[in-house]
């Protein structure tokens, strides 16, 4: 259960980096959840709570939740490193990385950059990409709420700035053959996904062998509606990784 998460701290760099970690029984390979923009470890118990009773952890990244938010370091190879810094901490050996939004690419880069390291990934409605953010995005955001809660009150300004400044636009699309472990790509139905049509037939051309999975009556917000509906569209992917280590 998720209550009996603990927490755990690693460094990346300078930089504290908050986890939970949900203790497993099972043998299979241990679950890394990367939330998405603006969204905290903490958001996540309950996915915790339904993957027992096998091992499951989720961070937050710098400048979200209980992580530090230093004044600079918000790049795509900063995030990776705060991925790292939880994987080498926790001690996992063939992590499944289940990502939502914004930490698909965060996830990505980790999976490219340990080629092998991974035995699954997860990419929640997100495009092939480490997306270069224009301006606006700082305003949009800081005057946005992420499930009632405004992101003014899940970052402090100058990470939301840093995340905007910092961002350089990565296609990835070239490189999904690199990835040596199973995909599972999640997507919704309403007009606010990020994945339509066009962009899961792009990633089927790229990665014929990738797997996808709808989520009935969701948007980008793959799980705020229904968690339950989130679950079937996952759980049964992960069941079908056994552990690597």
């Amino acid at each position: 259960m998720a209550e009996t998460a603990t927490d755990g701290w690693a460094r990346a760099g300078s930089v504290g980096i908050h986890y939970l970690d949900s203790p497993g029984t099972a043998p299979d390979s241990a679950v890394l959840v990367l939330p998405g923009f603006g969204e905290a470890a903490d958001e996540y118990r309950w996915l915790l709570s339904a993957l027992a009773p096998r091992r499951a952890l989720a961070m937050s990244a710098r400048g979200r939740g209980r992580s530090d938010a230093p004044p600079t370091g918000y790049a795509w190879e900063d995030h990776i490193g705060d991925v790292e810094a939880v994987v080498a901490a926790a001690a996992l050996e063939h992590p499944v990385l289940v990502a939502f939004s914004r930490g698909s690419s965060y996830a990505l880069g980790y999976a490219l950059r340990h080629p092998g390291g991974v035995a699954g990934l997860v990419i929640g409605d997100y495009q092939a990409r480490h997306v270069g953010l224009p301006a606006t995005f700082v305003e949009h955001q800081l005057t946005t709420s992420i499930r009632g809660v405004p992101v003014s009150e899940r970052m402090p300004d100058h990470a939301v700035v840093g995340v905007q400044q910092e961002s350089v636009e990565v296609p990835l699309w070239e490189r999904l053959g690199e990835l040596a472990c199973p995909v599972l790509l999640v997507r919704g139905t309403r007009r606010s996904a990020l994945v339509d049509d066009s962009v899961e037939a792009r990633y089927r051309e790229a990665l014929p062998e990738i797997e996808v999975a709808t989520v009935p009556d969701a948007g980008h917000d793959l799980w705020g509606r229904d968690p339950s509906a989130y679950l079937a569209a996952v759980v049964p992917f992960l069941s079908s990784i056994g552990s690597l280590a």
